[in-house]
């Protein structure tokens, strides 16, 4: 049986003149009683009843629900709908939107939902004055359009909006309501909150406190001890690209600022896991002291504690990087050396195939709709906005494209993210007579292997396309970076894009792609046509070795020897069946 979580607090219980209407019969328990309930219900019209059953019973339907076990409850709805997409469920978006709609109103129809505001009801001076503000000073106010309904249904101004206020509308959104993600809005409006308050005093806004849900036992790195961070970040420099070249100590191959950055965290790990064994924060004061006596020992401990007992990947790089400090840094001892490396042997996962991540994630397209989805995403982007006429081409439009563009250079040469975002006209993208050539020296690579390769046709045309008619919208553009940022000769952030690039694939196909992803797409799809193709994944990947390939896509090997056992076993039934007559 599915227990209701505790519920928090209720929007009449913190927030003065709030509605805490009660239903006037049994509210129903299951999905199947709330359809029999909208059924019967005698104030709505037989089309508006019989459209109601559909809609709850379609909604069931897609989230793979039963309704006589599914609760009639807006909590758990929530929590299922997060994980669906329209289009994965084979619905139309228009009528995905009129199906939560009707399932939302039934559900409020029984009275789950007494802080509802009132339709379509309109907003109090005070209200509509501060939206108003927001669309003039070019803000988006569709952040706050239901913060200001529900608080206006409750009699609440803008002024007297507060943290209470804004936990009671939270705990509208997560009991009364089927919007998903609440915490992620909470903290949103927030932010366009206070940048309101700021920027216009005379609303007389109280500024909010921003929730923050993320949970973190890591210190973060300015509250170190001051010479812990010193040391650490002279070794760290002294191992990067930025370090003496000629230095008897320094790496035999520098360190990218990637790779600094996974350093410095594990750092950070190290000292976290020695914290919470009981070591005080500020006796941390030197990197001698993460691998001295137990102390490498307890650090460890904690994270292999956190993670079940079970090696990670992150607990084999705190390990690593232990191993560096003592070795190198530091200058321990021999024995004590061995015990950090035999540590880090022993926290290293078995590496074979791919990480449960991209695993998961590519068992998307076991259907092969789904890649033919994906595969034609960028080319029906370009027909749709190749047929708007250029004067009608908007900044929205161009966006959608940037995202149409990284698609098909990642389908097509699945380059790292990194250098995907940080190509330039003329210097990485190049025309060759009539053809459009992709350069990438070995220096700007992770793996130090440069790529040179012409796009195919079809391609050049959807990019040119988009170089002539919709780069221009960003703006000034100086430096010509094919993805340029908000401000003029800065480069979109690579971890900004990734977010843009998978919310928008996700809108448009239902799919869960980013973009590392698609190097072990372009991986799996050629192996499991080809399996024999290792060497062309290899180059199509960038990959030094052909043992880095099979290591990571052995599974896809697994793949295709388990299709030829059941093509041979459903073979050997179908001659049976047709001896016997029944082919």
């Amino acid at each position: 049986m599915i227990q209701s979580p505790a519920l928090p607090v209720s929007a009449a219980s913190v927030v003065p003149n709030a509605r805490a209407a009660a239903p006037s019969s049994p509210i129903p328990f299951t999905m199947a009683e709330l359809i029999l309930a909208m059924r019967a219900d005698p104030e709505l019209s037989p089309v508006r009843r019989r459209n109601l059953a559909s809609s709850i019973k379609r909604l069931c339907g897609a989230l793979g629900l039963a309704p006589d076990e599914t609760p009639a409850a807006f909590w758990f709805l929530r929590e299922k709908l997060e994980g669906v997409h329209p289009t994965q469920a084979g619905i139309q978006p228009h009528r995905w939107e009129t199906i939560r709609s009707d399932v939302a109103f039934a559900l409020k129809r029984i009275g789950l939902a007494p802080d509802q505001p009132q339709p379509r009801a309109e907003l109090s001076e005070g209200w509509t004055a501060l939206l108003a503000h927001m669309t003039a000073a070019g803000l988006r106010h569709w952040g706050l359009s239901r913060l200001a309904r529900f608080c206006d249904g409750q009699g609440i101004s803008p002024a007297a909006v507060d943290d209470v206020v804004l936990a009671a509308y939270v705990a509208y959104l997560r009991t009364q309501t089927l919007k998903t993600k609440p915490q992620q809005h909470h903290r949103e409006v927030c932010l366009i909150w206070n940048k309101l308050a700021a920027a216009a005093d005379d609303l007389g806004l109280q500024s909010v406190t921003v929730p923050s849900y993320s949970t973190t036992y890591s210190p973060p790195w300015d509250a170190l001890p001051l010479s812990f961070r010193a040391e650490a970040e002279a070794w760290l420099t002294a191992l990067s690209e930025e370090g003496d070249l000629l230095s008897e100590t320094g790496p035999l191959r520098p360190l990218r600022p990637a790779s600094i950055t996974a350093y410095r965290y594990a750092l950070r790990q190290a000292v976290a896991g020695l914290v919470a064994s009981g070591r005080p924060l500020e006796t941390i004061t030197s990197l001698a002291t993460l691998v001295e006596g137990e102390a490498p020992t307890l650090a460890l401990q904690f994270h292999l504690d956190r993670n079940g007992q079970r090696p990670s990947q992150m607990l084999a790089q705190i390990a690593h990087v232990l191993v560096l400090v003592a070795q190198h840094a530091v200058g321990a001892e021999a024995a004590t050396v061995a015990k950090l490396k035999r540590f880090r042997s022993k926290l290293s996962p078995a590496r074979s195939g791919l990480k449960p991540r991209p695993k998961a994630a590519l068992r998307q397209f076991v259907d092969r709709g789904n890649i033919e989805t994906l595969i034609m995403l960028p080319t029906r982007i370009h027909l749709r906005l190749q047929r708007k006429p250029a004067a009608e081409l908007t900044l929205a439009d161009a966006r959608l494209m940037q995202v149409a563009v990284a698609l098909e250079l990642l389908l097509m040469r699945p380059i790292r993210r990194g250098n995907l975002v940080a190509l330039r006209l003329g210097q990485h993208i190049l025309r060759v007579g009539r053809r459009t050539v992709i350069v990438l020296d070995e220096a700007e690579v992770k793996n130090r292997v440069g790529h040179d390769y012409a796009l195919p046709p079809e391609s050049a045309k959807l990019l040119d396309f988009y170089i002539t008619r919709l780069l221009p919208l960003f703006g000034p553009n100086p430096e010509g970076f094919l993805f340029p940022g908000e401000k003029a000769g800065k480069t979109k952030a690579p971890e900004q894009f990734g977010r843009v690039f998978s919310k928008t694939i996700r809108a448009e196909t239902g799919l869960a792609v980013y973009p590392h992803l698609l190097r072990h797409f372009a991986a799996t799809l050629y192996l499991t046509e080809n399996p024999e193709g290792l060497e062309v994944v290899r180059r199509v990947l960038g990959q030094r070795s052909v043992e880095t390939t099979l290591r990571s896509y052995a599974g896809v090997h697994d793949q295709h020897a388990v299709r030829r056992f059941d093509e041979l076993v459903l073979g050997i039934r179908g001659a049976i069946l047709k001896e016997i007559g029944h082919g």
